[in-house]
Formats: structure tokens, C-alpha cells, sequence
């Protein structure tokens, strides 16, 4: 009788350490199983993380393209290699002449206002010293209207403000030789007139003679 009960106790307690044995298995693969899952979450919140970062990066470089942007220019006539070339916003137009391979003996230098800014789509045409003579004329910029070489347009008389030479300049009304030059000191400093009314920020010339002479000019 005591055998038998031992033998009872002996299986009662093998049982409870199969059961034990089997909870812990178990707990160990669900906390491996755990561990994994929490391993790729871990790793897919990374790569958004990256992907977010590089859409940042990328928009950022765009931005600053836009910002620095380009512009394309179409430069014929008197230089050495006529056609449309892609400068930096806000080039002059010597750069554009240069890029063109520079000016032919043929040109007219004095035609060009080297100084002024270029806009996107422009055409620049370089006057020879052979067309001034004939009376040709050239396309100004930004597709005005067209302009001798003395700085006049042939078809209003109005006197250009960036491309009118000194003696030009003069025979507006109220113009001597000393603001000739200023205007001319001032288009060279800031690359050009932008409009008409700048001209009153030229030394010496105030709002009375501006409106003397606004309907004789024009840019």
C-alpha cells in the first residue's frame, strides 16, 4: 500500500514538471515570435524614417535649382558662333557675347549696352558697322521694338535709355552733358533702366524734368 502511493506521488510530480517544462517552451517561441515582429516594425519605421529624409533632401536640391535657376538666350548677328545658349539668372549681356565666342570684326561694339541684365528668351542681335550703314536695324531685347544703333527707335524717335549714347541722351529737353553722363554712370552701375521712372534716381534729375522728357523716352 505505501509503494503504491509513492508510486502515485513519483507520477503526480513527473507530471507537473512535464507541464512546467511545456509552459516555458512555449513562452520562450511566443517571446522569440515577439521579437522578431518588434525587429521588422523596428526596421520598416527606419526605412520610413530614410525614405522621409531622402523626399526632404531631394526637394530641398530642387529648390535651390529653381532658386539659381538658368536662362536661355538667343544670341545672333556679329558673333563668332550665333545661336541659343543657357547662362546663369541675372548674366549680362558680355556674358552672352562671350559664350557666343565673342564679337567679329564686323561688330559695332558701341551698339550694345554690355552691362544690362539678360531675361529668359531673349534674342541679342549684334549690329555690324556695315548694317549701321546701310540703316539696318536689330531686335532689342526681350522682343522690343526695333532700335538703331544711336539709341533711337526709327519708327518714335524716343531716345533708349540703356542703349542711347551721351550725344543722345542730350538732346532730351532740360539734358546737358553733366546728367548725360550720370545717366549713363547710373545704367552702368545698376545693369540698365528696368523703367523709365528709375530715371529720377539718377543724380541731379528730379520728378520736374523726368516729366519733361517721360514722353520722350523709353526703355
Amino acid at each position: 500500500m505505501h509503494r503504491k502511493t509513492w508510486e502515485k506521488v513519483c507520477f503526480i510530480i513527473l507530471m507537473i514538471m512535464l507541464l512546467l517544462l511545456t509552459g516555458c517552451a512555449r513562452k520562450s517561441e511566443g517571446e522569440h515570435v515577439w521579437l522578431e515582429e518588434a525587429e521588422i516594425e523596428g526596421t520598416e519605421e527606419e526605412q520610413e524614417e530614410v525614405s522621409e529624409e531622402t523626399k526632404e533632401t531631394d526637394k530641398v536640391q530642387m529648390e535651390d535649382s529653381l532658386e539659381k535657376g538658368n536662362i536661355y538666350v538667343h544670341v545672333c548677328g556679329a558673333v563668332v558662333s550665333p545661336g541659343v545658349y543657357m547662362l546663369k539668372s541675372g548674366s549680362r549681356i558680355y556674358e552672352a557675347v562671350e559664350a557666343a565666342g565673342g564679337l567679329t570684326d564686323e561688330a559695332l561694339e558701341e551698339s550694345l549696352n554690355q552691362a544690362a541684365v539678360l531675361e529668359d528668351g531673349q534674342q541679342l542681335y549684334v549690329l555690324s558697322k556695315e548694317e549701321v550703314i546701310q540703316g539696318n536695324t536689330a531686335q532689342g531685347m526681350s522682343g522690343a521694338s526695333a532700335q538703331g544703333a544711336d539709341g533711337q527707335n526709327q519708327d518714335d524717335g524716343k531716345v533708349n535709355l540703356n542703349t542711347a549714347s551721351k550725344e543722345q541722351l542730350m538732346t532730351l529737353s532740360g539734358i546737358g552733358e553733366a546728367k548725360a553722363s550720370a545717366i549713363i554712370n547710373y545704367r552702368e552701375e545698376h545693369g540698365g533702366f528696368r523703367k523709365a521712372e528709375e530715371l529720377m534716381e539718377v543724380e541731379g534729375i528730379k520728378e520736374g524734368t523726368y516729366n519733361k522728357i517721360k514722353d520722350q523716352i523709353k526703355i
